[in-house]
């Protein structure tokens, strides 16, 4: 099985382009995270003049399923990664999404500001020292984090990455039932979790376009 592993790895990486690739995707995930965290700091000194949005699917006080959402998110990467360890390419199609997603994330901060409800902060200390504020007195950044959903847009990637239809109708689930949890804490509207996935078709359909044409179309592979 490692072997298997770093015949791939090896394989994959002879050929220049996919070691060019594989670097300058590492790089520019890492500091999209890195300038990501800054962007938020900046979202919170805007003035959110949407308002707070009136959901029809919140319950009356919020519930605390932090670790749910933890698990259901960072189990499905992690069992992704596993997964495609024979499969190079689709690793990093996976950043390459997730930078997209970010970038998304950028422009509909900017446009859709929502004000933010009444929420039970997620409770990630993944996400809490790398994006949010790392002090839980002060949860500041993740306050007007809202849409759209990147937790639901990536989960939602992954299960398109599955080329077997049970993995990613088991992983289509997942990603639903992170987005009901989202809902239920109040830290996303519901809009942010419904629209998330169309934003992700989009964002997959530039990737096939402009990024990776010269390779087996996501939906195919």
């Amino acid at each position: 099985m490692v072997r298997e592993v770093l015949n791939s790895w090896k394989y994959y990486l002879s050929d220049k382009s996919n070691f060019n690739r594989l670097i300058s995707t590492v790089f520019i995930f890492i500091t999209i995270t890195f300038l990501f965290k800054e962007y938020l700091i900046l979202v919170e000194s805007w003035d959110h003049n949407l308002g707070v949005y009136n959901d029809p699917f919140f319950l009356k006080d919020p519930l605390d399923l932090s670790v749910p959402i933890f698990i259901l998110t960072y189990g499905s990467i992690l069992f992704f990664i596993i997964f495609h360890l024979n499969y190079p390419e689709k690793i990093v199609q996976l950043i390459q999404l997730a930078i997209l997603v970010d970038l998304f994330r950028v422009i509909s901060l900017f446009f859709v500001r929502l004000d933010a409800p009444e929420m039970i902060p997620l409770n990630d200390p993944i996400l809490n020292h790398l994006i949010y504020e790392s002090d839980p007195k002060t949860t500041l950044y993740n306050q007007h984090d809202l849409f759209f959903s990147g937790h639901t847009a990536n989960l939602f990637i992954i299960s398109i990455l599955f080329k077997k239809n049970l993995l990613r109708n088991i992983f289509l689930f997942i990603t639903f039932l992170t987005g009901v949890f989202l809902v239920l804490q109040k830290v996303h509207y519901s809009i942010d979790v419904i629209f998330a996935p169309f934003i992700a078709w989009v964002i997959i359909y530039i990737h096939n376009k402009f990024f990776f044409n010269s390779n087996k179309k996501l939906l195919n592979s």
